[in-house]
């Protein structure tokens, strides 16, 4: 940092205005877009890439069914062979998730790539955190942010994918800058604004939602009752309420009771335990599960009984360790440095970026209410913006501390605009950062290509013959549960290939008389044979 404050001190102030000038102009937030978007679908590893996680496919199987009209399909005639990991298959078939996400992949779904709304969405986060962090500070430390966001190894692992949090990240940013806009303008349309971005995180993810809205729902009542701005407040809160009334809609056409949503159906038929509290809720599952489902039962349930309020201490020490990980290490060797920098942004911090800061706290603090894994640090993903932009802030004050030789004033803001610093900083931290982040990258592209069960049983699908086909798949003892193959489809008739469960040959003939024009074809995971099957009748 020494070399970088005397490689700023030798470039003139003039130059350094410019370049300054030159960050703050528009150009820059569509090169961002542009940059992120081109990132992302390189790191993703295809031009179409398939969805890997349940999670994934769950989602978008959901914006499928959305595209073709519907909130949810009519259950199977043996929904037990269609059985998959968050999806209902009774009474309906649909995804367990909130719609807020699923919603927003229908664009993709109905323009025929699914990966173009995760990669848009990612896209706009970037350049929303380049515009407010030029608001808050100035252009050097927003292109700083942008590039130790866009670097760190969980925008890079699950950037790429068709998990929620790529929604709920526009939610978040999107919603500050309307807040900002608001604070400034007093402008009723921002505050309506706040109020839909806020309704939108709740329809995607509640408890994110949740984190989100405290802290907002806070600001803005005081800002309210101070400038007596009731009528605003009421516009904002109807336009909330028309975002959150699609929750009932979506109960009422999916589980067929308003009051109960598809999440909490599968909750309950399920995994009863999935819920935030502490300890193990004992409540058996409504449904008997087959192999997979209790194999995931096995897994999930085993984080419960240690999450009770006396661990929390350790708990939230080992999952803070695992998100400064998340957000400043991987392949980057500046690991120490770069959280040393990020505690330096404290030291900055004031007013909108505090309270961007706090919220990512707050969102941390309030998944300690849920069982989960300490490696799972995709809850958290919102929050990374916040602290990419207390990395880049703690750079840039440590760097003007030691061009000026002195401490700032308290009472003054950095003056960054004219600093000296600003090119050298900007230069080094990018030559320093993406070295690291492009092999994370590299990794994560041959990670896309190295998901053998998944990728290679896509491809298994593809190659078996034949215009109309029911495949059983036999699992094998030691089947991953985080992936499945038994996958859905929005329009089983016209399907070429259906996916089901392998449950016995005289269960499998009850649904081959079904179908009788379809070819049975069993695929063996232990065996990793796939060939054609005659179900033979026990005597």
């Amino acid at each position: 940092m020494a070399l970088v404050a005397y490689l700023a001190g030798r470039l003139p102030v003039g130059r350094s205005a410019t370049l300054a000038r030159v960050l703050d102009a528009r150009w820059v937030v569509v090169a961002v877009f542009v940059t992120t978007f081109l990132v992302l679908l390189w790191v993703w590893g295809s031009r179409n890439p398939i969805p890997v996680i349940q999670d994934e496919l769950a989602y978008v199987l959901q914006a499928q069914i959305f595209a073709r009209g519907r909130w949810a399909l009519p259950q199977p005639a043996l929904p037990l062979f269609f059985e998959q990991p968050y999806v209902l298959v009774q009474p309906t078939l649909a995804s367990k998730y909130f719609p807020g996400h699923s919603i927003l992949l229908t664009i993709g779904a109905l323009a025929g790539w699914m990966p173009l709304v995760p990669l848009v969405l990612q896209s706009s986060a970037a350049a929303l955190l380049v515009v407010l962090s030029r608001r808050v500070a100035n252009g050097a430390v927003a292109l700083l942010a942008w590039v130790l966001w866009l670097s760190s190894p969980m925008v890079l692992h699950f950037g790429p994918s068709y998990f929620s949090e790529s929604t709920t990240i526009v939610c978040w940013l999107g919603g500050w800058y309307a807040l900002l806009r608001w604070r400034e303008e007093r402008r009723r349309h921002w505050l309506v604004a706040v109020a839909v971005f806020t309704g939108w995180c709740v329809l995607t993810r509640p408890l994110t939602g949740l984190a989100y809205a405290i802290p907002v729902g806070v600001l803005v009542l005081r800002d309210v009752r101070h400038g007596r701005r009731w009528r605003d407040l009421s516009l904002a809160m109807a336009a909330g309420v028309v975002v959150l009334a699609l929750i009932p809609l979506w109960s009422v056409r999916t589980t067929g009771d308003w009051r109960v949503t598809p999440l909490a159906q599968y909750t309950r038929d399920y995994m009863p335990f999935d819920l935030p509290g502490f300890g193990v809720i004992t409540t058996p599952p409504a449904r008997a599960l087959n192999p997979q489902f209790a194999h995931l039962d096995t897994v999930f349930r085993a984080m419960h009984p240690g999450h009770v309020p006396a661990a929390l201490p350790g708990i939230s020490l080992v999952r803070a360790v695992n998100l400064a990980h998340s957000v400043w290490g991987g392949a980057r060797a500046l690991y120490p440095v770069l959280v040393l920098c990020a505690l330096a942004g404290l030291v900055t911090l004031r007013g909108p970026a505090a309270f961007a800061v706090a919220s990512g706290v707050l969102l941390f603090v309030t998944y300690l209410s849920f069982g989960t894994a300490p490696s799972w640090t995709l809850y958290y993903y919102e929050s990374v913006p916040a602290y990419a932009y207390l990395t880049a802030a703690g750079i840039g004050w440590m760097a003007h501390v030691v061009g000026a030789r002195r401490l700032p004033r308290s009472d003054q803001r950095l003056e960054w605009r004219a600093a000296r610093w600003t090119p050298a900083v900007v230069a080094a931290a990018i030559l320093l950062t993406f070295p690291g982040a492009a092999t994370a990258g590299a990794n994560r592209r041959a990670l896309a290509h190295q998901r053998t069960t998944m990728v290679l049983f896509a491809r298994l699908r593809a190659s078996i013959p034949g215009r109309r086909v029911v495949l059983f798949v036999r699992h094998a003892s030691w089947h991953k549960p985080e992936e499945t193959f038994v996958q859905n489809v929005p329009d089983p008739e016209m399907a070429r290939l259906l996916v089901v469960h392998d449950r016995g040959d005289e269960e499998n003939r009850r649904l081959l008389a079904l179908m009788p024009d379809r070819s049975p074809v069993l695929f063996d995971e232990a065996r990793s044979v796939a060939g054609p099957y005659d179900p033979q009748p026990n005597h």
